[in-house]
């Protein structure tokens, strides 16, 4: 008979259950659970979307998916699949509904930039501390985030903690046949402290890349890498200002080189930023050869001993290239003075070179060679037509010139590619002596410690005299002798301002602009910038008026025709 009150409490209990589920799952109780959902959730997030919420055997209650908060447009900045929650025990008996767990899963984000899908699993707690958030993140190529956050009635804090992170896990836009990152592993740490309120924050940052390739037809025919590097820094929001800065900040660069970073943005009407990059004492050595082997130098590149410093401050609209300013300086001062007590570069002296585009091809640069011109023969017209149409600031810079480069980046924004590459004279002999003509980064990088080395190890003279010895004007024309005879039939000592002009005009592309030359004649349009170089000489002192007007009514004719 003990038993019989056992039953009826037990059935009850069921009886109960049963009640409450099916109360729970029918249609009008899961719309009024959706509604409420969704108020509670917009009172915290903002305007957010968020479907099919109901109750299971554990009545722990899921929805989703989730849209979280609506960006113009109508398009979500996050998106999860489904949420679950499991109320938290200890306060479900004492009549309150509280989360004990929280399950995120197919959680993607779309700005700023694109993640997922992840998934998560979050416990939330209350103290008499404040509230407390713990949890883990699990991204998609099985790397791992835990986090930690914390806040109190003043305060707030949130420690990240990143480890294992691959390719895989990382956002699309870093992964594509022109750009991947296809090896290679990121740790991190971020503990962040600020007002309870958000109106400020500060943030230490440490992370680490270790093992990392990259590949893509942007890169090179090869990956490159292994490339690792570590990045530590502060960084503080200001919610008055709306301003993120960035300071004490330091990266190293391939070799050790430490490279210092600051900058801020705010984040108002055209984003204005300013950010400033520090290299000091840089070893070149130390550079070139921490450089992974798919980078590595050419044998023959020249190697200076020494040390050079080296910095760049930007600032303007971070959406308008166009409108930013730059202020850069490379200082190959101490690597100059090395470099001179050391063993004379090759280049200085009669040396063969060998076209990339024609490996077999013997150049022989030097007074042995009948098609060698010394500098100091050739017309002064000739040497500042060429500096002016592909170098205007060549004997000033130290090997860059950075308006320039700034000019063409935002070019190349407007356009949605590469327009031009803004290369100075010292480049663009870096790699006709020692690169490939490809369009990789991985040229590019090499091109621009091979530029470094050459401007530390060779004269501005010698390096300008190379240049036009080597230089391509048509089809197998290398170096300006052979072109003056090519396109004039004269002695490059003989050529006029206005044929220089042309000839310099034409070093961007030779092999598609050669076809003039079957012609006779430039067209119409071409002799009107041949005439702007013209112009654009009179204007630096290289031309007298008379020399500009008599160029301006010279006709050109080319020996093809």
């Amino acid at each position: 008979m003990a038993r019989r009150p056992l039953l009826i409490a037990a059935g009850a209990a069921v009886a109960l259950y049963g009640a409450a589920q099916v109360a729970l799952s029918t249609a009008a109780v899961r719309a009024r659970l959706t509604e409420r959902i969704h108020a509670a959730l917009a009172a915290h997030l903002g305007e957010v979307a968020i479907r099919d919420a109901r109750v299971d055997a554990l009545f722990r209650v899921s929805f989703g998916p989730v849209a979280l908060p609506l960006r113009r447009g109508g398009e979500p900045a996050v998106e999860i699949e489904r949420v679950r929650v499991r109320p938290a025990l200890l306060a479900l008996l004492r009549g309150r509904l509280e989360p004990g767990e929280v399950e995120l899963r197919g959680a993607r984000i779309a700005a700023p930039v694109a993640i997922g899908p992840l998934d998560a699993d979050l416990s939330p707690a209350r103290g008499a501390a404040g509230d407390r958030l713990s949890g883990t993140v699990r991204l998609a190529g099985g790397g791992r985030i835990a986090l930690e956050a914390t806040r109190g009635e003043d305060a707030i804090a949130l420690a990240l903690r990143g480890d294992g992170i691959g390719p895989q896990d990382l956002p699309p836009a870093l992964r594509s046949p022109s750009f991947a990152i296809s090896a290679g592993a990121l740790a991190f740490e971020v503990d962040a402290r600020g007002a309870a309120d958000l109106s400020s924050a500060e943030a230490t940052v440490r992370a680490t890349v270790r093992d990392v390739f990259l590949e893509g037809t942007r890169i090179g025919p090869e990956p490159a890498g292994p490339l690792a590097t570590e990045a530590r820094g502060v960084v503080s929001w200001d919610a008055p200002t709306r301003r993120i800065s960035v300071h004490d900040a330091t990266v190293t660069a391939p070799g050790d080189v430490p490279i210092s970073i600051g900058g801020e943005v705010r984040l108002e009407g055209d984003l204005p930023f300013s950010l400033a990059v520090r290299a000091a004492r840089v070893e070149y050595g130390a550079l070139a050869g921490g450089l992974p082997p798919a980078l590595a130098l050419p044998p023959a590149a020249p190697r200076p001993q020494g040390a050079f410093d080296a910095r760049l401050d930007l600032s303007g609209p971070l959406e308008t290239p166009a409108a930013w300013t730059v202020d850069a300086a490379l200082d190959l001062a101490a690597l100059r003075a090395t470099a001179r007590r050391g063993p004379p570069s090759p280049l200085a002296a009669t040396f063969v070179h060998h076209p990339p585009t024609d490996p077999r091809r013997a150049i022989v640069v030097g007074p042995e060679s009948p098609d060698f011109v010394p500098l100091e023969e050739l017309p002064e017209h000739v040497v500042r037509a060429v500096t002016t149409s592909e170098d205007g600031g060549f004997f000033a810079h130290s090997g860059f010139d950075f308006d320039e480069l700034r000019n063409a980046l935002a070019e190349g924004t407007e356009a949605g590619h590469v327009v031009r590459g803004g290369s100075t004279i010292t480049q663009q002999l870096a790699k006709n002596l020692f690169l490939s003509g490809d369009r990789t980064l991985a040229r590019k990088v090499r091109e621009a410690v091979i530029t470094i080395g050459l401007e530390a190890s060779v004269s501005k003279r010698r390096l300008l005299e190379i240049y036009l010895n080597v230089a391509e004007w048509g089809p197998g024309v290398y170096g300006i002798g052979p072109a003056a005879r090519h396109w004039f039939g004269k002695d490059a000592r003989e050529l006029t301002a206005k044929e220089a002009a042309f000839l310099a005009s034409i070093i961007p592309s030779p092999i598609r602009y050669h076809a003039m030359y079957d012609r006779g004649f430039p067209t119409d349009r071409w002799e009107a910038h041949v005439n702007d170089l013209l112009f654009k000489m009179s204007a630096q002192g290289a031309l007298s008026d008379e020399q500009l007007e008599e160029g301006l009514d010279a006709p050109l004719f080319f020996r093809g025709g």
